[in-house]
């Protein structure tokens, strides 16, 4: 009886977890997503600095691809990194990947174990960084003015990712 409930309540948990949806239909390209991240992170204004990147799509001109890290159900860069104690570390409630830039060594395997090399070497920290999801709070949804970025359940983000792909044909 407890491995049932207890399964009951892990699949709760996950259905609680929020993430960052982007929605390509929507993006203007006007880079305020990274602007806001950087100047969050880092009280500057340098794109080169935000934990997300907007490129124009070659083959669709015009339209707009968004790079972020999606906080994987099981990551990749955490069961990469060799340090120990781990320095990168997924909360189990709410599903935030995180890195402890004091724990980081800087041996750059989560980057090379990411499947979008998300993670980036930060010569001002010696470390790796990527997006922390601010805590829940992400700033490049809130100053999205457009709406392509938005906040939503781990399950309607399945939602809304297989409709996405549906209308493109993928």
């Amino acid at each position: 009886m407890f491995k049932i409930d207890r399964e009951l309540s892990d699949k709760s948990n996950i259905l609680e977890q929020r993430v960052l949806i982007y929605d390509p239909r929507k993006c203007s390209g006007c880079m305020y997503c990274m602007i806001a991240c950087s100047f969050h992170h880092y009280g500057i204004i340098d794109l080169n600095k935000a934990f997300l990147h907007v490129y124009e799509d070659e083959e669709k001109p015009g339209s707009f691809i968004n790079i972020f890290c999606t906080h994987c159900e099981y990551p990749a860069c955490e069961a990469a990194c060799p340090a120990e104690p781990k320095a990168i570390t997924k909360d189990p409630d709410s599903g935030i990947v995180k890195i402890d830039k004091l724990r980081c060594i800087g041996c750059r395997s989560c980057i090379y174990a990411c499947p979008n090399s998300i993670p980036f070497f930060d010569e001002t920290y010696d470390t790796c960084v990527k997006c922390d999801f601010c805590n829940g709070d992400p700033i490049c949804a809130k100053y999205c003015s457009t709406g392509a970025l938005r906040v939503v359940s781990r399950e309607e983000a399945k939602e809304i990712v297989e409709v996405l792909f549906t209308e493109r044909g993928d």
